[in-house]
């Protein structure tokens, strides 16, 4: 489940953001841990500027919590809430299409969160 293509990057980022909306709206019984990785990884791969450091950091932090033996859902829950609240920052900053897509893309994080407690 690779969501990189090439792309330019403003079309990879739409895509990336709906491609998280569309896992995170199956909900966790629907979205495997192995997804979600691949969507991290893919992520990862997107953020390559110094202004995505913090949302790439707290990426690595999920990706790190999934690829555990014994998944914390409690934990889980907490970093998508960080990153449901830094996706609002950026939404707060962005031009375009952007601030709709990444408010979209925080309250998805935020009801899958919420699914896990």
């Amino acid at each position: 489940m690779s969501h990189q293509q090439s792309q330019t990057p403003h079309s990879n980022a739409t895509t990336l953001i709906d491609a998280t909306v569309e896992a995170f709206d199956g909900g966790p019984l629907k979205t495997t841990p192995q997804e979600g990785l691949s969507l991290i990884n893919d992520w990862l791969r997107s953020l390559k500027t110094s202004e995505a450091d913090n949302v790439a950091s707290t990426l690595q932090k999920l990706k790190t919590a999934l690829e555990g033996p014994q998944i914390d859902n409690i934990h889980v829950r907490s970093i998508l809430f960080g990153l449901a609240e830094q996706s609002e920052i950026w939404a707060a900053k962005a031009g375009g299409e952007f601030p709709v897509r990444l408010d979209s893309l925080a309250v998805a994080l935020r009801n899958f969160g919420n699914q896990l407690a």
